[in-house]
This record gives structure tokens, C-alpha cells and sequence, in this order.
């Protein structure tokens, strides 16, 4: 995960002395694990989603199959 930097020339004089003659990084507040990417593919997050949906409700089915026939015996 990139972090914004902030080049010392655009740093005030009291940040320059306090950061010294590099530029300023950021740390992660985070977890870089803990970050979600989605994708900018909208479309195909979209169908990525229905696919999902329709394997969900297919093991649900299933699942309810599976119990009844447990059920007869």
C-alpha cells in the first residue's frame, strides 16, 4: 500500500526542523492485511456478485435438500 510523501521543499521551516532534510512519509495506521481493494471494474464486481449470490442460494438449496432427505430416514 503506497502513502502519500510530502517533498521537503513544500514543508514549513519548523517541520524541516523537525523532520530534517528528507521528505515526510506517513505510517499506516492500519494493518496493510486489513485493506480492502475493490476493484474499479464495476461491471465485473457486479457480476462477480451475482455469481456469488447464485452459488450462495444453490448451497442453500442444497443444504435444505440434504436435511430432508435426512429427515425421512
Amino acid at each position: 500500500m503506497e502513502l502519500p510523501k510530502i517533498k521537503k521543499e513544500n514543508l514549513t521551516q519548523e517541520l524541516r526542523e523537525v523532520v530534517g532534510d528528507g521528505d515526510l512519509e506517513f505510517d499506516s495506521i492500519v494493518n496493510p492485511a486489513d485493506v480492502i481493494v475493490l476493484p474499479s471494474d464495476v461491471d465485473g464486481y457486479r457480476e462477480e456478485r451475482q455469481k456469488t449470490a447464485e452459488m450462495l442460494i444453490e448451497s442453500r438449496k442444497k443444504l435444505h435438500q440434504l436435511r430432508s432427505e435426512v429427515r425421512k430416514t
